[in-house]
Parts: structure tokens; C-alpha cells; sequence
């Protein structure tokens, strides 16, 4: 079990909510591929590198102020790869509409650095993409 991975991922969500683009950068290899599941209201983007992660903050932060954050409801140790069920909580920052919604974010780890990181709506899209069943995973709280 790589609980280095699964620190890392609780260090990534903490960053996240604190708004802390750099500090995010610092868990992130300078190759990052990023598909986040929420991002500035524009659908389907792929953020590249560090400069990428950098775009998807601000982009984040026009859309939702500061007013967006993850709490994590378990996360997975897949080896090189790790998985958090996590809830996500915000308001929109130009209409004011309070979101709540479930999301899974599957994150590929190299020495230490998260190297591809996938947000999803449905947390069966991410198992599926794993190959494997949320029965046969070891829960770890967050």
C-alpha cells in the first residue's frame, strides 16, 4: 500500500481549498494532464504543465470565487494510482446558485508527483476506467 500516494492526495484537496495554485503545483510533474471535473464553466478542457494548472485556478476562481471546496468522503490506494470519493461543495459566483454534487478524481502518481489527474460526475465512470469494482477496494478515511 502506497500510503505516501493517499498523503499526497489529502495534501492536493487541502491546497485545492486553500486556493493555493503553487502550492498545488508542487505535488504536480511538469508534464500534469489535468481533467477536471469542475473548471470555469467551459466543458472538456485538459489542462497541460504547470502553466495549465496556473489557467485552471484563475479559470476556477472567475467562475466560483472562493467559494468552492472538496471534503473527502474515502480515499483508494491503487498502487501507482489513487482514488478519492470527495464531495463537492460551492456557488456560483456569478448567479449565486449553491452546488452540491458527488465526484470522484482518479490521480496517476511518478516518484512522488501526480503525473494525470481525472475528475467524474459518477464515481462508476472512474471505477469502470480502472477496471475494477468499489467492492474490492480497501477504504481509508480521510
Amino acid at each position: 500500500m502506497s500510503e505516501r500516494n493517499i498523503e499526497l492526495s489529502r495534501r492536493l484537496v487541502e491546497a485545492f481549498n486553500r486556493r493555493e495554485a503553487e502550492a498545488w503545483i508542487a505535488y504536480c510533474d511538469p508534464s500534469i494532464e489535468l481533467h477536471p471535473l469542475v473548471q470555469g464553466g467551459v466543458s472538456g478542457n485538459v489542462y497541460k504543465g504547470h502553466d495549465g494548472i496556473r489557467s485552471w485556478q484563475r479559470d476556477l476562481e472567475e467562475a466560483w470565487g472562493e467559494d468552492i471546496r472538496l471534503e473527502p468522503e474515502a480515499y483508494f490506494d491503487l498502487g501507482e494510482y489513487t482514488l478519492g470519493f470527495l464531495m463537492l461543495r460551492g456557488r456560483g459566483g456569478h448567479s449565486g446558485v449553491e452546488v452540491a454534487m458527488a465526484s470522484t478524481v482518479v490521480t496517476r502518481w511518478r516518484d512522488g508527483l501526480a503525473v494525470y489527474s481525472k475528475g467524474y460526475g459518477r464515481r462508476e465512470d472512474a471505477l469502470s476506467d480502472l477496471g475494477v469494482s468499489e467492492d474490492e477496494l480497501e477504504r481509508i478515511e480521510p
